[in-house]
Formats: C-alpha cells, structure tokens, sequence
C-alpha cells in the first residue's frame, strides 16, 4: 500500500543549513541547466557562507527561502525563494526553485510558490519577476497556470548563452 505523503511548507530555519546545502546541491545535480550556479561551484561555497545564508533566509525582511517537509520522515523535499531583484529597485524574484522527484506532481511546488508570493507581499517590492529557461515547458506552465505571464523580457543564460532566460511577472502581486 502506498503511503499518502503529507507536507508542512514553512520557512527555512538558520539550523538547518546542511539539509539546505544538500537540497540546493541535489537540484543542482537533478536540474543543472534551471541555475545560475553550477554543482561545483556551490560544493566549494565554505559551511560558513551556507550558515549565513541560512540565517539570513530564516530571519530577513527582504528575502526568505521555503521548504517543504515530509511529514512522515522530516525530509526536506522542496524550496523555493524570493529576495530583492539583482539590477531592479522596488522587484522581487522568486528564484532556487526545486521539488525533490517524490514530491512532483502534488501540491508542494504550488505551495512552495505561493508562500513567496506570500511573503513578497510584506516587503515593499512593486512587482514580482522570475526567469525560467526558454527550454523548461514544464516550468513555464507551471508558472503560467500558478497566474505568471511572459514579459517579453529575456536575458542569455549565465552558464549557457545559447539559451535565454524568459522573464515572466506575477501580474496579480498588488
């Protein structure tokens, strides 16, 4: 018999930093083309630096990261973050976007966004923003269904300028 699998999304703690790093390594590995960052370079990112990002993902005004935990084992199975916008004042961007294969296809990636839509509210961000890779159908429906739309805007992928990075908005954030 299989067993019904149950989610708590919440936001990331400071204290669980290594179960942080081990997810984003995981996607990393599992999805190597969604990122900015490649597997080797986040595996030489010192503890210290994984520590402090998890203090401030757990604590911050301006940006947070969301997991989802299995609430049979404590497993992190998914995460999902937002933090002010790189070059843009007043945007946000929902960004480290993973879902661990057992939890794909349940409710954990709907979730997982709306608790960063959720929480990108209580900043003063003006608008919210994402980039998903011109390849990644599956992402881009995604989003489109959870109420993105494409901007028309892209930019080269970092690690990949033969693909772009189509930016979509969330049209309903305020």
């Amino acid at each position: 018999m299989m067993r019904r699998m149950s989610y708590t999304v919440r936001r990331t703690t400071a204290e669980e930093w290594q179960a942080f790093r081990d997810l984003r390594l995981e996607a990393l590995l599992d999805s190597p083309t969604n990122y900015g960052r490649t597997h080797e370079q986040d595996s030489a990112v010192p503890d210290e630096e994984w520590q402090e990002r998890a203090r401030t993902n757990s604590a911050s005004d301006s940006q947070a990261f969301h997991v989802a935990v299995d609430d049979a084992t404590g497993k992190l199975v998914g995460m999902w973050g937002v933090m002010p916008h790189f070059h843009r004042d007043g945007v946000h961007i929902v960004l480290g976007v993973y879902v661990r294969p057992e939890a794909r296809g349940t409710d954990v990636a709907r979730r997982l966004n709306q608790a960063c839509i959720d929480f990108a509210r209580t900043t003063d961000a003006k608008e919210l923003v994402l980039l998903v890779r011109d390849d990644n159908d599956r992402g881009r429906r995604f989003y489109e269904r959870e109420g993105f739309e494409l901007t028309g805007g892209s930019e080269p992928h970092n690690l990949d300028p033969t693909h772009d990075l189509l930016e979509m908005r969330y049209p309903a954030f305020r």
